[in-house]
């Protein structure tokens, strides 16, 4: 038997229990992209995932995509074709980097929360500086607004604008963008600013 049908053939073994979390492991991952372990109320998906993962690489083999599972992030992400994944504008991609960069600069540090934090200022200065503009409210609210439905931070209020605001950053900003793809799109930002060019807000970059 093919190994991904002989994996696909262990759906009928699972009790109804675990059934139930793997069809809302699925959920998430098609509607969320991201398992996170260290979102509490995804820890049994994460860990049930981990444990099935060869299931749900066949699963996701018949719709022609995939998962990636980092253990040591805690993070494990749906990867669909591209048709299924999600645009984003030039703005938003700065905005991926700035948070990268930020998470890069605060993974290691110590917190009593589960993920590093950082203010709504602190990610506009490190937006601004990157890019030599200046983010408005509006794209800043747009911006900060998809970046949490997409799960790759976390905020405290639904004042996006309040510069004291808490963004929590997961780890899924570091899965979803790679150090040489950061590498590569801080290079371009630099030659950029030094030829005084500036990016338009058009659709320009996908999501995993």
């Amino acid at each position: 038997m093919d190994p991904a049908l002989d994996a696909l053939a262990r759906i009928r073994d699972l009790s109804q229990e675990d059934f139930e979390v793997f069809r809302a492991a699925l959920r998430t991952l098609t509607s969320k992209t991201f398992i996170i372990r260290g979102i509490e109320k995804e820890q049994e998906l994460y860990h049930f995932t981990v444990r099935n993962a060869a299931l749900f690489e066949a699963w996701f083999a018949c719709m022609d995509a995939s998962i990636v599972r980092d253990e040591g992030l805690g993070v494990i992400a749906f990867q669909g074709p591209g048709s299924a994944r999600l645009h984003f504008t030039r703005e938003e991609i700065c905005a991926v980097l700035a948070l990268r960069l930020l998470y890069e600069d605060k993974k290691l540090e110590v917190f009593l929360t589960a993920f590093p934090v950082v203010t709504v200022m602190d990610f506009q200065q490190k937006y601004n500086a990157m890019t030599g503009e200046e983010i408005k409210k509006t794209a800043l609210i747009n911006v900060l607004r998809k970046l949490s439905s997409g799960k790759l931070i976390g905020l405290d209020s639904q004042d996006y604008a309040d510069p004291e605001g808490l963004i929590q950053l997961y780890p899924s900003i570091a899965l979803s963008l790679s150090r040489d793809a950061l590498d590569a799109a801080l290079a371009f930002l630099r030659d950029r600013n030094a030829s005084g060019g500036s990016a338009p807000a058009e659709d320009d970059g996908e999501a995993s």
